[in-house]
């Protein structure tokens, strides 16, 4: 593993090192799409390349499948609280109301933590939900 390291290093400083010509654009190498995303929001640009899916529910399910992941309280009998779905404001339902939304009309779904949710919709009974916007 020290040799790994000591050659990584030589070759870090090798590249480094000049032919005497001028330094290259100090452009920072892009980030991967993974470091890059939101993990609580599927965008637009996620969406037009989910081809595979036909609605919501799939796109949420494979792209962001910590959404439907139910974690925290229960309610009073003791059940999971799922997540609500709103479209553009309007409560919907459970998380199943996302295979009600077909892909095409989707311009971005959130995730609201509890918490989040209560403090921006007010009324959630402390649950999560996921917002979806549509075009």
């Amino acid at each position: 593993m020290l040799r790994l390291t000591v050659l990584v290093a030589l070759f870090g400083l090798a590249a480094c090192g000049g032919s005497g010509s001028a330094p290259a654009a100090s452009a920072p190498a892009p980030a991967s799409e993974a470091q890059r995303r939101d993990p609580n929001l599927i965008t637009r640009a996620e969406i037009d390349q989910a081809t595979w899916a036909n609605n919501a529910f799939d796109l949420v399910q494979r792209l962001r499948p910590a959404f439907l992941r139910i974690g925290g309280p229960t309610n009073w009998s003791g059940a999971a609280q799922t997540p609500l779905v709103r479209l553009n404001e309007q409560e919907l339902g459970d998380h199943g109301a996302l295979r009600q939304i077909a892909v095409g009309a989707i311009e971005e779904i959130r995730f609201y933590s509890a918490p989040d949710a209560t403090a921006k919709f007010g009324g959630t009974r402390g649950r999560p939900v996921i917002a979806v916007k549509s075009r």
